[in-house]
C-alpha cells in the first residue's frame, strides 16, 4: 500500500463547546484504534518494494495496482503504485510469492520473489509494464491521456487536455474544474464556499483576495501543467482557507537537452493571445523562460430592481459595461545542479499591462405603486489604469537520499494597480419644473502591496514504516494605498472640479505570520496513519487617514493592532480495503483571514445610490472540517465518494440595510454568527470504447447560516436563520477520433443556494472545444466555444426589514476562441531520470508515507 501524507486522517482538539467527556471518549477510540493498529503491524515480516515505468518512455507509472500471491494464488497482500512509480508490499511471511502488476491500458506484468527470515526485504527493482496495443476494428486511435486524477486527498487535472480551455486564461480554466466555481466579479469558490487559498506552484507567489483575479486573467492556460484540487490539507500546509487549497502548477519539464513551443490566436470579442517557450536541460543546468502576450474585450450587464420600504420608494436600472486590457506575462527560471545531492536555482514571474473599463447606468426612481419614474439618474464611469505584478524566488535543495532532503525557498513579491476613476452624472426630474442637475467624481487609488515569504521544509524517512516531516513558513505583507478625490457639483465634465477633502484616504495595512509545523507518518500494514501540528502566530496593524491626519500626524487615531496565536493539528487515518478499494477519515481545523480591503474603513460610493466600507475589528472564522472519503477502481472506471461537514464560528458575510437620513443603502463585513455545511460529493470517472472520456461530478450540500442582529450606526440590521439544500453537477465528455482529431464538452448546473439576507437563483452552462494534431503533434489547431448556450449568469434575491432587491449580473457572453500552436525541438516525452529525485512543483514529494526507497 501507498500512502500520501495528506492520504491519512486529520484530527485538532474540539472546540471549547464540546464537553469535557466527549473528549475523553475521543481520546479513548483514538487510543484503542491506535493500539489496535500496532497489534496489526506488529503480525508482518517482510516487504517488497520497487518502481513501476512505461516502457516506451521509461517514465514512473502512478495508480498501478499491485497484487502480491503465494504459491496457492492466495492474496496476501497489495498497494498501488504512488506519483513517482514507486511501491511498497508490507506485512509478508517468509516464502515465494509471486508480484501482479495491472493498470488500464496496459499488459499484466508479473514477477517472481522470495521473503526469508535472514533477508525480509524484497527490492523488486525496475518494473517495465508494456501499452495494451488492442486496437478497435476499423478505427486507428492514439492513446487519450486521462485529463483527470483522482486521489483520496486530493483531484489533479490536466488542463492541457481539455480542449474547451484552449486560448482562455487560468482564471477561465478554473471554471472547468468540479466543484469550483468563479463568479461574475470573479470570486473563487470551492464546494460553495469562498474561503479557499489558491496557490501558484505550491505557494501563494503573491497572490491575495485583492490581486488573484486580475493575475489569473493574465496566465495563460498553456502554461499550466495542471491544477491540483486539495480539500484535505495536511499541517504541513497553510492553515488559511476553510474549504481548502486549490494549486495551479506551471509548466516545468525536463526532457533533455531543448524544446518550445509558440502559439497564437484570438476570439470572436476581439481579444488576441500570442507567446512562446523555450527550456534547455542538462546534467549541470536547466533554464526555461516562457512570454505571453494577451488582449482580452469583453461586455457585460447588470439589471437590478430595488424596493425600499421605510421611504416607500423603488429604483431600477439596466445598465451596460465594457472592460478591455492588454498584458504582458513573463516567467522564467534557472536551475544549477551543484551536485549529485545539492541544487540552487532562482525563478521569477513579470506581469504588466493596462485596463480600461466604461460602463452606463440609467437609475430610475419613484413611489412604490405609481407607473411613472420621479427622477432619472444616469452615471457614466469610466476606468483605466497600468498595473504591474512581480514574483521571485530562490529555492535550494540538499538530498541527503532519495527521500531525505532539506528545502530552503526565499520569495520576494510585490503587486502594483493604479486605478483612475471618472463617474459623470446627471439627474433629470419628471416634474419638468426642477433644473437638471450634473456632477463629476475622480476618484484615483493607487494600491502598492509587497510581500517576503521564507520556507524550510525537512523530510526523513527514518525506517520502512516511520517518516517525519518539519518546517518553518514565514510571509510578511505590507500594502500602503492612497486614495483621492476630486469633485465638481456643476458640471458634467468636471472642468471646475477641486480636491474633496471629506473622500481622502490612505490605507495602511501590515500582516506578520510565523508557523511551525510537524507531522509524523506510520505505516502498519493496511493501515496508515499520520499526525501533525501546525502553531501559528500573526500579527495585524491597520492605519486608514483622513485627509486631515495626512497632512498633520499630530491627528492621527492609534492604529489597530491585534495579535493571534492558534493550533493546528491534524490527524490522519487510512485503511487499503482491497487493491481496489481505500478509505479514509480525517478531522481538521482552519481559518479564514480577513483581507486587506474587508479592513479598510474607507466608505466607497463608486455605486451612486449605495456606499460600502470594510471593518477593521473584523476578526478571523475558524472552521472544524469533518471528511470521510472512499476511492474505488476497476479497470475502466473509478468512483470517489466523500462525506464533510463544517462547522464554522464568527462567519464573516456582507450585510446592508438602507440609511433612512439619506435614503442610501449601506453594506459591510460583520462577523455575524456561526454556520454549518454538510454534504456528499461524488466524481466518477468512465472510459468507454478506449475513445469516450467521462468525468462526473454532483455535490449536494446544506447550508444553514444562524440569524443574527446587529446594532450599526443607529441602525439596527437583523438577518434571519436561513438554511437550504443545494447542489450542483458538472460532466466533462472527451471524445478521440480517428487522424489525432478529439472532441470535448463540458456541461454545469448549479441549484438556488443560500446567501446573506437572501438566496442565488439556479444556473447552467456548457462549453464545447475541438483539437487537431499534425505533423506528429508539432502542429495543433484548438477551436474552443465558451458558453454555449449564453446562458452563464448570476441572480441575487435579497430581502430585510427596510428594502428588497432583486440584481442580475453578466459577463462575457458566448465566444469562440481559435489558437494554434507550433512545437519544436525535443519531441520525445521521456524526462531525465535525475527528476525522480525532485520535489513536484506542488512544493512538497509526491510519495505516499515515504516508503519509496527502492
Amino acid at each position: 500500500m501507498s500512502l500520501s501524507h495528506d492520504s491519512i486522517i486529520r484530527w485538532h482538539p474540539f472546540e471549547n463547546s464540546i464537553r469535557k467527556k466527549e473528549k475523553q471518549e475521543m481520546k479513548g477510540v483514538l487510543l484503542g484504534a491506535v493500539l489496535f493498529l500496532l497489534a496489526i503491524g506488529a503480525s508482518g515480516q517482510g516487504t517488497a518494494k520497487g518502481t513501476v515505468v512505461d516502457n516506451r518512455t521509461g517514465e514512473a507509472l502512478p495508480y498501478v495496482y499491485v497484487k502480491v500471491l503465494d504459491k496457492s494464488g492466495t492474496l496476501t497482500g497489495g498497494a498501488v503504485t504512488d506519483e513517482r512509480g514507486k511501491f511498497v508490499v508490507a506485512g509478508i511471511k517468509p516464502g515465494n510469492y509471486e508480484a501482479q502488476f495491472s493498470m488500464v491500458g496496459y499488459t499484466t506484468h508479473s514477477k517472481n520473489f522470495s521473503i526469508t527470515a535472514k533477508n525480509p526485504n524484497a527490492h523488486l527493482g525496475r518494473v517495465v509494464m508494456r501499452e495494451d496495443v488492442k486496437q478497435l476494428k476499423e478505427v486507428t486511435v492514439t492513446g487519450q491521456k486521462s485529463a483527470m486524477k483522482l486521489e483520496v486527498d486530493r483531484k489533479t487535472f490536466d488542463v492541457s487536455q481539455l480542449a474547451t480551455t484552449a486560448g482562455t486564461s487560468a482564471l477561465e480554466s478554473l471554471e472547468s474544474i468540479p466543484s469550483v466555481e468563479v463568479d461574475n466579479e470573479d470570486n473563487i469558490s470551492l464546494r460553495g464556499n469562498t474561503s479557499v487559498e489558491v496557490w501558484i506552484n505550491g505557494k501563494a507567489s503573491g497572490l491575495t483576495s485583492d490581486n488573484r483575479a486580475d493575475i489569473l486573467r493574465q496566465i495563460p492556460t498553456e502554461d499550466i501543467e495542471r491544477i491540483e484540487v486539495i480539500d484535505n490539507p495536511s499541517a504541513k500546509y497553510s492553515a488559511e482557507g476553510s474549504v481548502g487549497i486549490i494549486n495551479i502548477v506551471l509548466k516545468k519539464d525536463r526532457k533533455p537537452g531543448y524544446y518550445g513551443s509558440l502559439r497564437a490566436g484570438f476570439d470572436t470579442r476581439g481579444g488576441v493571445h500570442s507567446g512562446g517557450s523555450i527550456n534547455y536541460n542538462s546534467s549541470l543546468v536547466d533554464f526555461n523562460f516562457n512570454i505571453g502576450y494577451r488582449h482580452r474585450e469583453d461586455k457585460g450587464k447588470t439589471e437590478s430592481e430595488q424596493e425600499y420600504l421605510q421611504s416607500n420608494q423603488y429604483q431600477w436600472y439596466k445598465s451596460s459595461s465594457r472592460r478591455m486590457g492588454n498584458n504582458l506575462f513573463t516567467r522564467g527560471g534557472l536551475t544549477f545542479h551543484l551536485t549529485k545531492k545539492d541544487d540552487i536555482g532562482i525563478t521569477g514571474m513579470l506581469m504588466k499591462g493596462k485596463h480600461k473599463s466604461w460602463s452606463t447606468i440609467p437609475y430610475h426612481s419613484g413611489t412604490i405603486g405609481s407607473d411613472t419614474d420621479t427622477k432619472l439618474q444616469t452615471r457614466y464611469s469610466h476606468s483605466s489604469g497600468p498595473m504591474q505584478m512581480f514574483h521571485g524566488e530562490l529555492d535550494y535543495r540538499h538530498n541527503f537520499t532519495d527521500n531525505h532532503f532539506l528545502d530552503i525557498n526565499i520569495s520576494r513579491g510585490k503587486w502594483k494597480s493604479d486605478d483612475y476613476n471618472h463617474y459623470h452624472d446627471s439627474i433629470y426630474y419628471y416634474d419638468y419644473l426642477t433644473p437638471t442637475e450634473y456632477e463629476y467624481q475622480y476618484r484615483p487609488m493607487y494600491i502598492n502591496n509587497r510581500n517576503w515569504e521564507v520556507k524550510v521544509d525537512y523530510e526523513n524517512p527514518i525506517s520502512e514504516h516511520f517518516k517525519i516531516e518539519a518546517g518553518y513558513q514565514g510571509e510578511f505583507s505590507h500594502e500602503n494605498t492612497p486614495q483621492e478625490s476630486y469633485v465638481d457639483e456643476e458640471n458634467w465634465d468636471g472642468s471646475a472640479a477641486e480636491e474633496d477633502q471629506a473622500y481622502y484616504n490612505r490605507f495602511i495595512y501590515d500582516r506578520d505570520v510565523h508557523a511551525l509545523y510537524g507531522t509524523a507518518t506510520l505505516k502498519f500494514g493496511k493501515f496508515g496513519v499520520m499526525g501533525g501540528l501546525r502553531g501559528e502566530y500573526w500579527k495585524v496593524h491597520t492605519e486608514s487617514y483622513t485627509w486631515s491626519q495626512e497632512h498633520d500626524p499630530s491627528l492621527r487615531d492609534e492604529p489597530f493592532e491585534k495579535d493571534y496565536f492558534e493550533l493546528f493539528p491534524s490527524l490522519f487515518l487510512s485503511y487499503q480495503i482491497t487493491e481496489n478499494d481505500q478509505l479514509q477519515l480525517n478531522y481538521t481545523r482552519r481559518l479564514r483571514r480577513p483581507w486587506g480591503g474587508q479592513l479598510n474603513s474607507f466608505k466607497d460610493t463608486r455605486d451612486a445610490t449605495s456606499v460600502s466600507f470594510g471593518n477593521p475589528l473584523l476578526t478571523p472564522e475558524f472552521s472544524n472540517s469533518f471528511s470521510m472519503n472512499y476511492l474505488r477502481t476497476w479497470n475502466d472506471h473509478s468512483l470517489l465518494a466523500s462525506l464533510y461537514y463544517r462547522p464554522t464560528s464568527d462567519v464573516m458575510q456582507r450585510i446592508s440595510w438602507q440609511n433612512p437620513s439619506d435614503g442610501l443603502l449601506y453594506s459591510t463585513t460583520m462577523n455575524v454568527a456561526s454556520s454549518k455545511s454538510s454534504g456528499a460529493e461524488l466524481t466518477v470517472k468512465n472510459k468507454l470504447w478506449r475513445i469516450l472520456d467521462l468525468t462526473t461530478s454532483l455535490n449536494a450540500y446544506y447550508y444553514k447560516l444562524n440569524g443574527f442582529t446587529y446594532d450599526i450606526d443607529g441602525q439596527t440590521v437583523t438577518g434571519e436563520s436561513n438554511s437550504r439544500f443545494s447542489w450542483n453537477a458538472r460532466m466533462t465528455a472527451s471524445l478521440l477520433l480517428p487522424s489525432d482529431l478529439s472532441v470535448q464538452a463540458t456541461g454545469r448546473y448549479h441549484s438556488r443556494s443560500v446567501i446573506t439576507q437572501g438566496y442565488r437563483k439556479s444556473g447552467y452552462g456548457l462549453d464545447l472545444g475541438v483539437k487537431k494534431n499534425f505533423l506528429g503533434k508539432r502542429l495543433t489547431l484548438s477551436v474552443s466555444c465558451r458558453d454555449v448556450l449564453n446562458s452563464r449568469r448570476w441572480e441575487n434575491y435579497v430581502s430585510t426589514e427596510t428594502f428588497t432587491r432583486h440584481q442580475l449580473n453578466k459577463w462575457g457572453s458566448r465566444k469562440i476562441h481559435f489558437t494554434l500552436s507550433w512545437n519544436f525541438g525535443n519531441m520525445n516525452p521521456k524526462r531525465m531520470k535525475q527528476e525522480d529525485n525532485q520535489q513536484d512543483e506542488g512544493g512538497q514529494g509526491s510519495g505516499y508515507g515515504g516508503y519509496e526507497e527502492e
